[in-house]
């Protein structure tokens, strides 16, 4: 039940008794220093706090039980103020549609811990700025990264045999993590941690599972993506491609390295003449090519001709031979053959390099 109400601006904005909610959560009850009852929070200590945690009153709960927020390091210039603010669980409906007082959910008690708590620091004429700030710089909660290595790539990453000589090709040591890795993706990883100030306590690093290798036996490091999306391992490290697969399968960091392709070809330079864009059309075939090209089509047209001898053309010889002599008739004969193997060289020639588009039989050149 709802208690007292404090500050000005709190009117329909109070303190509730969470107690209930608490004790509900079977999984995460502890006992607490003085010996009563109490439920675990999610700090990074897992400190036992009492049930009646955060309920009823204003005060400064974490003061006294998030370790923290030791009090004995209070004079310390990095003692984090959030420790200092109170605060406590609120009816977050109530709160919003009847006061302007900021309300957050708990993260330590989440949705899916089955209870709603959620807290104000201004319902207790307080601010949350501090606690905000506290949980920006520590997003990750001193999180610890599993990761996996594809392949070895000196100087990116490798590991060392026993004389201390660097390693080219992963063998057995491969699989043995107590062989470390060396490399500027592990330093980048160490300056990564420095920088975030124990958001990442520790990374450890490990092979890519063979079940994955067989599935991708093309790619280490799509086996390696591949561990990612089974869950096997947090992330991975190494010089990945970012392709349409691995996309389907997980998200990538911001690029570290680009590799620029570029396509080189001779200077084209600003020549118009005949004989050189003539050349150009030429280009795609050698001389031999070209010869070998003519000659199949004209054997080709030979051939059709020859097998083709149409009643058309019997008729029109025909006729011929009974106004001319024999050799008259002859020549005629080996003309009408010429004019039309020379016709079929040209539909066949047209045929082929217009791409296999048929040809109108009837037409005629």
């Amino acid at each position: 039940m709802p208690s007292e109400e404090y500050g000005e601006n709190n009117n329909g904005c109070r303190c509730l008794n969470k107690t209930a909610d608490l004790t509900s959560l079977t999984e995460r009850a502890c006992t607490t220093s003085s010996g009563a009852p109490g439920v675990t929070l999610t700090l990074r200590s897992g400190s036992c706090a009492p049930l009646n945690y955060g309920s009823n009153i204003c005060q400064p709960h974490d003061l006294v039980y998030d370790p923290i927020c030791d009090i004995s390091l209070a004079t310390q210039p990095n003692f984090p103020l959030y420790c200092l603010q109170s605060w406590c669980y609120v009816d977050a409906d109530a709160c919003v549609r009847d006061t302007d007082n900021a309300v957050y959910r708990s993260s330590y008690f989440p949705v899916e811990s089955g209870v709603d708590m959620f807290y104000s620091y201004d319902a207790c004429n307080s601010t949350g700025n501090s606690w905000m700030e506290f949980v920006e710089r520590r997003a990750l909660g001193g999180i610890h990264i599993k990761a996996s290595v594809p392949s070895y790539l000196e100087p990116m990453i490798f590991k060392r045999d026993g004389e201390g000589n660097i390693i080219d090709e992963p063998g057995e040591e491969y699989y043995d993590n107590s062989v470390p890795y060396e490399g500027a993706y592990m330093n980048y990883i160490k300056e990564i941690m420095r920088i975030a100030k124990g958001d990442i306590t520790n990374v450890t690093y490990t092979y890519k599972s063979r079940s994955s290798t067989l599935k991708h036996p093309s790619s280490h490091y799509t086996a390696a993506v591949q561990d990612i999306e089974n869950g096997l391992v947090d992330m991975s490290v190494g010089p990945f491609w970012i392709t349409v697969e691995r996309l389907r399968m997980t998200s990538f960091t911001v690029p570290l390295i680009y590799d620029k392709i570029v396509l080189v070809i001779p200077d084209p330079m600003s020549k118009n003449g005949l004989s050189y864009q003539t050349s150009k059309v030429l280009a795609p075939f050698t001389a031999r090519l070209w010869l070998l090209v003519i000659l199949v089509i004209a054997f080709t047209s030979l051939l059709s001709v020859w097998f083709a001898k149409s009643s058309h053309t019997k008729r029109t010889m025909l006729e011929h031979s009974k106004r001319r002599t024999k050799s008259k008739f002859s020549r005629l004969r080996i003309g009408i053959y010429a004019r039309l193997i020379f016709d079929s060289f040209l539909e066949k020639g047209l045929y082929f390099f217009s791409e296999g588009v048929e040809q109108d039989e009837g037409s005629s050149l």
